[in-house]
C-alpha cells in the first residue's frame, strides 16, 4: 500500500498493482502538492521548501545535505 508522505495528508493508493499505485501517487503529488512559480533558478540549482515554509534556492549538493539533517 502506498500512502502520501506529505504531512497531514491521508491519501492512499487504491490500485491492482504496485506499478499502478505508483502512477496514482505521482498524479496525486502533482495535482495536490506541487505548485508552479515564476522565478529564475540558476543552472545546477534547485528550490527547497525550508522548515518555515519558505523556498530557498541552493545547489543540489546543499539540498541533499539539507534533507539529510
Amino acid at each position: 500500500m502506498i500512502r502520501c508522505s506529505q504531512d497531514e495528508c491521508g491519501w492512499v493508493a487504491i490500485a491492482p498493482s504496485e506499478r499502478a499505485a505508483l502512477k496514482q501517487y505521482e498524479s496525486h503529488l502533482l495535482e495536490t502538492h506541487v505548485e508552479t512559480v515564476e522565478t529564475e533558478i540558476p543552472d545546477g540549482h534547485v528550490q527547497v521548501r525550508t522548515d518555515d515554509g519558505e523556498w530557498e534556492t541552493m545547489t543540489r549538493e546543499q539540498a541533499r545535505k539539507f534533507h539529510d539533517r
